[in-house]
């Protein structure tokens, strides 16, 4: 019974074998389920060990290479495996479950089991497969296989914590070059056990690592670099370029940029030694005279004054940077310049127009001392007696941020100068803004270099003096207000003036002078602050009022301030007749054209009639007066003539929204004749025209005309 036992299992146990790698992914990899139980941290510290590819032989085009390959993995046996089902519950708990009896033990036949799946799904021969690499697009193979050495999985409960289980393993392997110059190497990123530990890759000899996209995961040295390929974070092929090591690229600069450099101020070279980014050249400096080397500096600048290492006029400074890589090639880049120890010369003319439309120069060797808001003129030029190269002027100042002015040989600009915000001002409270100031004093600093950086410096002061008169900023008050939109001055109003935001740049309030008049009428002459602020002026009338500030500083600087101010009318309505009219005979039963011009002389609107004794026309808008004049308007009424003998006009209005109203007579007792009138009137026209005919006729051709 036991030898058919035996026998049993073993005809099952590679049954079972089978069906397990069938049921494979094909690698052991790392679960990919969003349900395992392991978070990151522990899981990416819960893996060590390391790889490592070595070529071995030069790499040649279209030839075969020899390399070898080992690794050594441990990691915790409850990190799930996905040669099983239900990675999500570790490696322990899925070979219970899957390769044994599901007690929640892992016995010494559960682990072997397992170790034989593992062994035989590990027995690669191709390095893709193997998760080592690919070379020029193609894996390398291992013709005998690969020597495996397990750790098993230790026997105990499912939930045994701390223990590990792992592989060491080696190959040599055999390569296949192409036709290209630089070599492309690829390291799968799929997720595998193998790809979470560092890879060691070994290059021949002068062959260097060279580019890859990916190159925050590549550490170490350019021909023995480190792939962290578990700090990838997608599913791809890690990439690589490598060639055969070429000399780095020596770049150096100087900071001037002149032809020639100076003897007594320092000149600074810097460089970059570009090469691959894995190599870290060494860099370094060295300044000769004549064939003989004075100064020798490593890093990746240098700086110097050529007089102290013996060199003068006219002297030619050899200047030569080293790079040396990992290879220990050695490339250099070098400059010859020729010491330059003569300044260049320069000369200037500056001036500004005054109120006379004069132009005043100003002596240079001193401070500028001009009026605020003055224009002043520079003209500067110079030039290099050592050279005829161009000479570079500038002139820098601290009157605004970055302010500069810039020109070879010949440089002519000019510029106001004003008072800066030390002076007086609205950015400052009244007690403040009333105090005196001192005058602005500006900077100007001019720099004259020539080709080589001899450079000459020379520096003025500009200081502005009280140029303008004072700022004047009245305010009109009435009803403890300021005059506005909403708070008009009206007829009668008295006013008073306030000039207490007024000041000057640089005086004191109570240094200066004021002079009001309003209508060209005097009110006030040449007194101080106190005198006119707070004034009461008025009462006005209706209309606008001119009014003319005048303000003096102790300079005698004059500002003129004229304004004019509406004064409205009062509330109400006043009707003023200006004309009346009649159109048509005042004759009963006509029809006559009453019509009258009219004006409001005060500030509110309204509405009236037109009113002929009881027969009133439609209603009119009253319009308001305002401080341009009175509100105009026209009214009329067509009527015909009753049998009254005398009617009086008259119109009649109201204010709006009140029950104010009011009327005024337009015409008093207009006579009306009476219709029966019109034909006696007529016979007495007719009478009296034929009487002035019949005399007319007797005078000429009658007894009474006159014979010869």
């Amino acid at each position: 019974m036991i030898q058919e036992c035996e026998i049993m299992n073993k005809n099952v146990l590679p049954f079972l074998l089978f069906f397990l790698i069938i049921f494979s992914l094909g690698n052991v990899s790392v679960s990919a389920t969003n349900d395992r139980n392991i978070d990151d941290e522990i899981f990416y510290s819960s893996i060590t060990g390391y790889s490592k590819l070595v070529i071995e032989d030069d790499i040649k085009v279209n030839s075969q290479f020899n390399a070898s390959w080992e690794s050594s993995i441990n990691l915790s046996d409850q990190i799930g495996s996905d040669l099983l089902q239900n990675s999500e519950l570790g490696l322990r708990a899925q070979i219970d479950i899957h390769l044994g009896n599901s007690d929640g033990f892992v016995d010494s036949n559960e682990s072997d089991l397992f170790d034989q799946l593992f062994r035989i799904e590990r027995n690669w021969t191709n390095s893709e497969n193997g998760g080592c690499c690919i070379f020029d697009y193609n894996p390398l193979y291992s013709n005998q296989g690969i020597n495996l050495i397990t750790s098993k999985v230790i026997v105990g409960p499912i939930d045994l914590e701390n223990t590990s289980w792992g592989w060491e393993e080696s190959t040599d392997l055999i390569g296949q070059t192409d036709s290209r110059i630089t070599r492309i190497i690829d390291f799968p990123r799929l997720g595998a056990f193998i790809e979470e530990v560092p890879l060691m890759v070994f290059l021949p000899n002068d062959w260097e690592y060279k580019y890859s996209a990916m190159g925050e995961i590549f550490s170490g040295k350019p021909g023995e670099f480190i792939v962290n390929r578990s700090e990838a974070n997608v599913a791809s092929n890690i990439r690589v370029t490598i060639s055969n090591n070429q000399m780095p690229n020596a770049l150096g600069y100087r900071t001037s940029t002149g032809a020639m450099i100076t003897l007594n101020s320092n000149t600074v070279y810097y460089g970059d030694c570009e090469d691959s980014s894995l190599d870290n050249n060494q860099q370094w400096w060295t300044l000769s005279n004549n064939g003989t080397i004075v100064l020798t500096h490593f890093g990746d600048e240098i700086s110097f004054i050529s007089q102290d290492y013996g060199f003068e006029e006219g002297d030619v400074a050899s200047i030569v940077m080293h790079c040396k890589d990992w290879f220990n090639v050695t490339s250099t880049w070098y400059d010859n310049v020729v010491i330059d120890s003569i300044f260049p010369v320069w000369e200037s003319v500056i001036s500004y127009i005054n109120e006379e439309n004069e132009r005043i120069i100003l002596d240079n060797n001193q401070s500028i001392t001009v009026k605020s808001d003055t224009s002043i003129s520079f003209n500067i030029s110079a030039n290099d007696p050592n050279s005829e190269l161009p000479v570079n002027i500038k002139i820098i100042s601290n009157k605004t941020p970055n302010y500069v002015h810039r020109n070879d040989d010949k440089l002519i600009f000019s510029d106001v100068f004003y008072q800066n915000s030390d002076s007086n001002g609205l950015h400052l409270n009244l007690s403040e803004r009333h105090k005196a100031k001192s005058p602005t004093s500006w900077s100007v600093n001019l720099t004259v270099s020539d080709n080589a950086g001899n450079t000459i410096f020379s520096e003025w002061d500009v200081i502005v003096l009280d140029g303008t008169g004072p700022t004047i900023i009245p305010d009109l008050i009435i009803n403890n207000q300021s005059i506005s939109s909403s708070n008009l001055a009206r007829d009668g109003d008295l006013i008073t003036i306030s000039l207490q935001q007024s000041f000057d740049d640089l005086d004191s309030i109570n240094e200066t002078f004021w002079s009001l008049s309003i209508d060209d009428e005097q009110i006030v002459n040449n007194v101080s602050m106190n005198e006119i602020d707070k004034m009461i002026l008025g009462p006005f009338t209706s209309g606008t009022h001119i009014f003319s500030i005048d303000a003096y500083d102790s300079s005698s600087n004059h500002q003129n301030l004229a304004f004019g101010l509406a004064i409205s009318p009062n509330f109400g309505i006043d009707i003023e007749l200006i004309s009346t009219e009649i159109k048509g005979k005042l004759v009963e039963g006509n029809t006559v054209l009453f019509s009258a011009s009219m004006q409001n002389n005060r500030a509110s609107s309204g509405s009236g009639q037109f009113c002929v004794d009881s027969q009133c026309g439609p209603f009119v808008t009253v319009p308001a007066a305002n401080s341009n004049g009175p509100g105009y308007f026209d009214v009329e009424l067509n009527l015909e003539l009753s049998s009254s003998t005398q009617v009086s006009t008259y119109f009649k209005w109201q204010i709006e929204d009140t029950d104010d109203g009011g009327q005024i007579i337009v015409n008093s007792e207009v006579s009306i004749e009476p219709y029966w009138q019109k034909p006696l009137q007529t016979v007495i026209l007719v009478f009296t025209l034929l009487s002035v005919f019949v005399f007319t006729v007797n005078r000429l051709w009658g007894i009474d005309s006159q014979r010869p």
